[in-house]
């Protein structure tokens, strides 16, 4: 209902980016193109919110189609990293298929962060009745049947090829929230632990909540946000170089740089050291942008910038209009 309420509050501007992203068919290549520079240093593909159910074709036809379509990619990728919102109900059948369809299909490592829809969401539409605390449990449990890890937590730290991603959750703290997120002390000690230990190095964040006011959140998803006074993970992120926090969640579509220029805000932002990655929803339809299923964005590391290429991993587009560099320090 608040993203139908927005879209309507700043309906010339969300038809407005749709018409600047689409419409410029300079802007979009077909079929797949091999983008990578000389000399890459990791690719990961990044998407978010694929609202797994088990008994619902569509979307998990959409991940397969994505795993496809990498797997006979002309250039490597390293790993897949889907930032929450894997299932619609956080019902365990639906998380059993999700990890599933990873394991058996994808051609690389998925780095899985769980969203509200995986926790915060117990009791929608009756589907299931357990608790936050049981959803976020079963979360864990199979992430570390996946992972080949051991945590006891909602959150870790993993690498590829030498790079730190550090992916949080939601601690659900006296009963949790139905759209927000809770991140306890220790948790905010497990990130400025992880930061200092990346020496500077590129080092992601992944986090299904965006953080307070940053990549239009407050336009397209009010209320739906990381809350600073209560959770100031900004002020940790900012202590250290080459921060690059990636969340999901408000299924803002893709925006070619015109669009962005337009709404004022845009999927790679920085401010204050920091960038800012907004992925758009893989699962279903999107606002403010390119509005189809299927996008996310490709990101290459090489050793003095990283290139974020968004593009649609069902119909093999690549939106040429909508790319950003962003140099390292």
């Amino acid at each position: 209902m608040k993203v139908f309420q927005s879209i309507m509050s700043n309906f010339p501007t969300f038809l407005m980016a749709i018409i600047l992203t689409i419409i410029p068919y300079a802007g979009l290549e077909l079929p797949v193109i091999d983008n990578k520079e000389e000399d890459c240093l990791m690719t990961v593909e990044l998407i978010s919110d694929v609202h797994i159910e088990e008994k619902e074709l569509f979307r998990q036809y959409f991940m397969l189609a994505g795993f496809n379509n990498i797997r006979y990619a002309r250039a490597d990728v390293d790993a897949i990293l889907i930032d929450g919102d894997i299932t619609n109900y956080a019902d365990e059948p639906s998380l059993a298929k999700y990890y599933e369809l990873i394991d058996k299909y994808s051609p690389v490592p998925v780095i899985t962060a769980a969203g509200n829809h995986d926790i915060g969401h117990v009791g929608d539409r009756d589907v299931t009745n357990i608790s936050r605390e049981e959803a976020k449990a079963n979360f864990i449990r199979y992430n570390n049947e996946y992972m080949g890890m051991n945590n006891t937590e909602n959150y870790y730290v993993t690498e590829i090829n030498g790079y730190k991603f550090i992916v949080l959750g939601d601690d659900v703290i006296n009963g949790g929230h139905w759209d927000g997120m809770d991140i306890s002390p220790e948790q905010m000690a497990f990130l400025d632990r992880e930061l200092a230990s990346a020496q500077g190095e590129p080092v992601f964040v992944c986090c299904h909540w965006p953080v307070d006011g940053m990549n239009g959140q407050e336009i397209v998803y009010p209320d739906s946000e990381i809350e600073l006074d209560k959770n100031d993970i900004k002020s940790v992120m900012e202590k250290y170089e080459n921060v690059f926090y990636i969340s999901g969640h408000i299924h803002s579509g893709i925006k070619s740089t015109a669009a962005a220029d337009i709404c004022d805000f845009a999927n790679v932002e920085q401010e204050n050291g920091v960038t800012y990655v907004s992925l758009p929803t893989y699962g279903i339809v999107n606002s403010f942008g390119y509005p189809w299923s299927g996008t996310g964005i490709q990101m290459e590391v090489y050793e003095d910038h990283i290139i974020f290429r968004p593009r649609n991993f069902i119909t093999n587009a690549w939106f040429t209009n909508a790319v950003y560099t962003v140099d390292l320090v």
